[in-house]
């Protein structure tokens, strides 16, 4: 049995990541990180680091050879949607399962992600622990070993710990992408003060294929208050299962 650990990079998979090395030191892991080419710049050093930190294991990176979140935009015409969001199929849960086929001959893998049921209603649904794959090679299964922790318990985690949480959660509640469709405004506003870079990216792919981000309209728009008063794009409670 192979415990792949998926790693992002966030306080859920460094909290995570300790708890399965504390926990079952003697069983054989991987760690995986899938890289959308939308990442928040230094992302992939930082989890080389902090899995070497936590773990002492080396970080594997996969990654879509074909695409990523600004070329899937661009070749599609439109941006990821909530109900269609191939950002999380195409550029993260694909590449991984490929890399897991690829690279693990364990005849069981345990696929751990670092899900919480805390943070929205469909995650709270989501089994702990479920069959994916089963074929006359391998059986996988997906866990969830951190589902039932709160936040609190998640940052008193890695405080005890002495793991560093990724500068982003000066200003970002999420440790998602650069821009993502379920940030809110107010988070927006933040990226547009600390990496307008981003915000700038996307408002040029917004206006060479003539589709915006967020339903509230142009990333500028939204920014600047201007989408009928909105405070937020997305409700976190009904969001089936936000990107991992």
């Amino acid at each position: 049995m192979t415990l792949v650990i998926n790693f992002s990079g966030g306080k859920d998979s460094c909290a995570m990541l300790a708890y399965l090395c504390e926990r079952y030191p003697d069983m054989p892991k991987r760690v995986v990180f899938a890289d959308t080419g939308w990442e928040h710049p230094g992302t992939e050093q930082w989890c080389r680091d902090m899995v070497r930190q936590i773990s002492g294991l080396e970080l594997d990176v996969c990654r879509n050879p074909n695409k990523t979140l600004l070329t899937m935009a661009e070749r599609r015409g439109k941006f990821p949607g909530m109900q269609t969001r191939q950002c999380t199929s195409d550029l993260k849960r694909g590449p991984i399962e490929t890399w897991i086929r690829r690279n693990v001959t364990d005849p069981v893998v345990i696929s751990c992600m670092g899900i919480r049921s805390e943070e929205s209603t469909g995650r709270k649904r989501l089994s702990k622990l479920r069959r994916i794959q089963q074929n006359s090679k391998r059986t996988v299964w997906q866990w969830n070993p951190i589902k039932d922790w709160t936040e609190v318990e998640v940052l008193a985690y890695l405080s005890a710990r002495s793991i560093p949480l990724h500068p982003v959660y000066q200003h970002l509640r999420r440790f998602s992408c650069r821009v993502c469709i379920y940030m809110t405004v107010h988070d927006l506003r933040q990226v547009d003060k600390h990496d307008p870079e981003a915000v700038a990216i996307i408002d040029g792919i917004e206006q060479q294929i003539g589709f915006t981000m967020f339903q509230g309209g142009p990333i500028r728009d939204v920014i600047a208050g201007r989408t009928k008063g909105q405070t937020e794009l997305f409700d976190p409670s009904n969001d089936p299962a936000q990107c991992v």
